[in-house]
């Protein structure tokens, strides 16, 4: 799997920023990660074996709005993403970043103009980017999940919740052991079954038993010969989630007026809390979840979707709670680009576990 995780500069475009028209600085990077619901971008210093954030931007974009219906990617979604894309570009001058990893997951890898949607978007901006295989995505997750985490002497699960998909790894301590994914995500699943306004209980136990579905068929592909994976079974093991939904849902549980992504890194959110969350958000009108403190806007009507799909994780690997972490593939990204930058000039890459510290942004 190492090999598979190192290829990345063959799953994902890095480009110079001369390209941008511009002088650039070798020790800044910037990573770009286009998904379901939201384009994010991260730009770091580096400083020996210190990256710090300078810059970190989201911009939500819906690429699987009507994903369900067409099967394709719409439009105006793809004039909200080049839109957001073209705003990053006077950042990454502004910062003159050196190299720029960009990757594509989610809906656009299964969208039938998947082929068009890339070329559209290096038309248009200049930014070459390429779709991320489903395990790429799942070990660059959970490469990031761990920059952000102490090591732990447990076997982990990490999970990645995107709008179109979720990814899983499997690890004893520092290796990973397996990986699935599955395409449910907190913006498809709402689209198939969570539109009404509000969805009610009915609704959602519908989405959930889809879910459940999906994520039992995850966990026999992660379990599959498990005497060869040496982790016997779902007890003892410590789940770890990222990405939107996760992180908007520790907000909610923090009541952050203002997201602070530091904040949330190791924050524990228990089953019957979501059953709370999720058993009040089916009942609540979209008007009314965009008073709740610490839902980001633009998320209001696809967190239910999100909510299940954890909640039905916590119930087939048999756990009560999971860790919360911000970090996940965009720094995953970011990390591969300056290993694989510092191995060309004589450095080793570590695996999953990355020699770099991060320096966390306080404020």
């Amino acid at each position: 799997m190492n090999q598979t995780i190192m290829a990345v500069e063959r799953q994902c475009q890095v480009n110079k920023a001369t390209e941008l028209g511009q002088s650039v600085s070798d020790n800044c990077f910037a990573g770009l990660d286009i998904g379901s619901h939201s384009t994010r971008m991260l730009i770091a210093r580096k400083n020996r074996t210190q990256l710090e954030p300078v810059r970190v931007e989201r911009r939500v974009t819906r690429l699987a709005q009507n994903f369900q219906q067409t099967g394709a990617i719409t439009e105006k979604a793809q004039q909200r993403n080049i839109s957001a894309i073209k705003e990053y570009i006077s950042i990454l001058r502004e910062f003159r970043v050196g190299k720029i990893a960009c990757g594509v997951t989610g809906v656009v890898r299964r969208a039938k103009n998947s082929r068009a949607v890339l070329d559209r978007i290096a038309a248009e901006t200049g930014i070459e980017c390429k779709v991320l295989s489903e395990e790429t995505e799942a070990l660059l997750s959970a490469k990031g999940v761990l920059r952000a985490l102490p090591t732990i002497g447990t076997d982990l699960l990490t999970f990645d919740i995107g709008g179109g998909s979720t990814e899983f790894v499997l690890m004893g301590k520092d290796t990973a052991v397996r990986n699935a994914s599955r395409p449910i995500g907190a913006a498809t699943l709402t689209e198939a079954y969570l539109q009404a306004d509000p969805p009610g209980a009915e609704a959602v136990q519908r989405a959930a038993l889809y879910a459940r579905s999906e994520i039992i068929s995850a966990k026999e592909q992660l379990y599959e010969n498990q005497s060869n994976t040496g982790i016997m079974s779902s007890l003892g093991l410590q789940l770890i989630g990222t990405a939107g939904t996760v992180s908007t849902l520790a907000g909610i549980y923090l009541k952050m007026e203002r997201y602070v992504p530091y904040r949330v890194n190791g924050v524990v959110l228990t089953k019957e809390w979501l059953s709370h969350t999720i058993e009040s958000l089916a009942q609540m009108p979209l008007a009314q979840r965009e008073l709740i403190a610490g839902l980001e806007p633009g998320r209001e009507d696809i967190i239910l979707g999100g909510a299940v799909i954890v909640s039905e994780i916590l119930s087939c690997f048999g756990r009560q709670r999971f860790v919360v972490t911000d970090a996940g593939l965009i720094e995953g990204l970011l990390i591969e680009l300056v290993e694989k930058e510092s191995e060309l000039s004589g450095g080793e890459s570590a695996g999953l576990r990355t020699g770099l510290t991060w320096l966390l942004q306080k404020g």
